[in-house]
């Protein structure tokens, strides 16, 4: 059939059917992509021993162990206390259970969330994560860590999804572009929940350098959190410092240098 004679053929469909029809081949496209993320993430599923601590995370940033502060939160405890543990990286394979990551797969069992993971193991393996410290150091690490984890962590996400208009974040995490847009209005739903992504750039900066200064007046000149020894609170701060220092792409990583 002559190009003519198609393009008069396509004229005449009613527009009732032509959206059928690109509804039914977006479905197809979008079920082959699908199919092929299933294949990604079953086909390399490795056996291990028994008792191995698997931590299914982020791949490695361009500039930091991982591109969650959560994970790098795991990893510097578990180096810290010398317990072995292995990595699978894999953006696309979340937790079960709430759908994040890190999540730790352990004897069959999965843990999500990384606070729950070091009580889960605290009881496993006989540890205490608070050792040597008072009731009054606990609840001051306490406060500490989830202003860093549930509210600056939170100026992070902003910059990396607001502030930053090329996917910088995804790009580094490897993350296949036909899904960058269900992942970006995913966290910007999330951001205006939270409450951070409902101010402008110039109070989100300012939420998160008081919550540097706050963090800094505390530690003064002090090596650690609590003195010369590093404790799970120290290894949970990190984790967040360490993502706003060399893994911020929305101009935000400023705000960190104004505290050496």
């Amino acid at each position: 059939m002559a190009l003519s004679k198609v393009t008069e053929v396509m004229a005449d469909i009613p527009m009732s059917v032509k959206l059928v029809g690109t509804t039914v081949v977006s479905g197809l496209v979008l079920t082959a992509a699908w199919k092929g993320l299933w294949t990604y993430l079953t086909y390399s599923k490795k056996v291990y021993p028994k008792d191995t601590i698997i931590i299914h995370q982020l791949g490695r940033g361009p500039c930091v162990p991982s591109l969650t502060p959560f994970a790098i939160k795991l990893e510097t405890f578990f180096r810290m206390e010398g317990i072995p543990y292995v990595n699978e990286h894999n953006l696309l394979n979340t937790s079960r259970k709430t759908g994040k990551i890190p999540f730790m797969e352990y004897n069959g069992e999965e843990v999500p969330d990384s606070e729950f993971i070091l009580e889960f193991l605290s009881k496993e393996k006989k540890f205490d994560l608070n050792r040597g410290l008072s009731p009054e150091q606990i609840g001051i690490g306490r406060a500490f860590q989830k202003m860093v984890e549930e509210n600056t962590y939170w100026c992070m996400v902003a910059d990396r999804w607001i502030l930053d208009d090329n996917c910088t974040v995804l790009r580094e995490a490897g993350a296949p572009r036909i899904l960058w847009p269900i992942y970006k209005s995913r966290l910007l739903k999330q951001l205006h929940g939270q409450g951070i992504g409902r101010h402008p750039p110039e109070k989100i900066r300012h939420i998160m350098s008081e919550d540097l200064k706050a963090l800094s007046n505390f530690l003064g000149s002090k090596k650690f959190f609590f003195g010369d020894k590093a404790c799970k609170f120290d290894c949970a701060i990190f984790g967040i410092l360490a993502e706003l220092r060399w893994a911020l792409f929305g101009g935000l990583e400023s705000v960190i240098r104004e505290y050496p």
